[in-house]
């Protein structure tokens, strides 16, 4: 008997060890935070750039020009004739693009970063500073997409003020315009705002960039939120079209 009871004594212990000691056994990672992997910087896209891959350089002393133009820079300037160089090599960074373009014995680098850039001659503000280098001489200069912003002496006469042109009632249609109040798509354009179905822009900053052609900054308000948006307006005919980012709004002029 007491043989028996020492095994089943010892069976007892064996099986209580088997499961696990009950709730003073270690909880190993039970509860522990789970680890989260480093995240992976985000590269840039191959080929993009804040940088266009068409614009114009300018320089002063000399006074030179280059168009970007794909696979083609065009060289102009004070006595030196227009020349088009083919492109052979072409680097792209996230806020920056180099070119080097060769023709006629001529060698051509030019680096365009993404930096604010005040023209030499006249103080206009440019979104692009650039570095051209031709013939072993670098000089440097300003770039500009589009038609130049003008000289702020020229720009402060209507720097915050939409031109008259502008200015109207614009909408979907014939139909809309006809009856405005059944229709949430229309746009009304005062010297100093712009009137949409639930929000207003208030004109910050106007930059003419043509002559039916504008670019402006707007404080907005509308449905309880506050924004600021940079827009390009411009007409053609009897239509205004709106560019917000690349986003078009393309409407037609309404009769007074």
């Amino acid at each position: 008997m007491y043989r028996a009871d020492r095994v089943a004594t010892m069976l007892g212990l064996l099986m209580l060890g088997s499961c696990g000691g009950g709730n003073d056994s270690p909880a190993g990672n039970a509860g522990a935070p789970t680890p989260v992997a480093a995240a992976t910087p985000t590269a840039t896209p191959a080929g993009t750039s804040s940088v266009p891959d068409r614009l114009t350089v300018t320089t002063n002393e000399p006074f030179y020009s280059v168009r970007i133009d794909g696979d083609v820079l065009t060289l102009s300037g004070v006595d030196l004739p227009t020349r088009r160089l083919p492109v052979v090599d072409h680097g792209v960074e996230a806020n920056a693009r180099e070119w080097k373009a060769q023709g006629g014995g001529t060698t051509l680098k030019l680096r365009v970063v993404r930096a604010s850039c005040a023209d030499d001659m006249s103080g206009a503000a440019r979104d692009f500073a650039a570095t051209l280098t031709m013939d072993r001489r670098t000089v440097r200069g300003c770039g500009y997409v589009g038609t130049p912003a003008p000289p702020p002496e020229e720009a402060a006469v209507a720097k915050n003020h939409i031109p008259a042109q502008f200015v109207g009632s614009w909408n979907r249609d014939a139909a809309a315009c006809a009856d405005p109040a059944a229709s949430v798509e229309g746009v009304r354009v005062t010297p100093d705002e712009l009137w949409f179905h639930e929000s207003v822009g208030t004109v910050k900053r106007v930059e003419p960039l043509g002559p039916d052609h504008i670019r402006l900054i707007a404080d907005y308000d509308g449905e309880g939120q506050q924004w600021t948006a940079t827009q390009t307006l411009r007409i053609s005919g009897d239509r205004l079209k709106i560019m917000t980012g690349d986003q078009p709004f393309s409407r037609i002029r309404c009769p007074k």
